[in-house]
């Protein structure tokens, strides 16, 4: 009974936030920003620079095709860019 009331009172005063999910376009972003991959690598997949821009600024959502080069090329598991994330919408 005492290891419930310590829990209970752990969990109120220093809950422990959910980890946080990365969609695919934060994926990606993190494997330019921190794995050393580049902008233009990302778009050499993808078959053009604005495909890739589009791609990250969540403009253009990942199709089956990106997402097996991708995770082919840059070694990410697919399950991480398959997750759906919102668009943008154009101006």
């Amino acid at each position: 009974m005492l290891v419930t009331l310590v829990e209970a009172y752990e969990e109120r005063r220093w809950p422990i936030a959910p980890p946080r999910r990365f969609d695919a376009v934060g994926v990606l972003q993190y494997a330019i920003d921190e794995l050393g991959h580049t902008q233009a690598e990302l778009a050499e997949l993808l078959g053009s620079r604005s495909r890739a821009s589009e791609v990250l600024a969540r403009k253009r959502a990942l199709n089956v095709e990106m997402i097996h080069k991708i995770s082919e090329a840059w070694k990410i598991p697919a399950e991480l860019l398959v997750r759906p994330y919102r668009l943008r919408k154009a101006a």
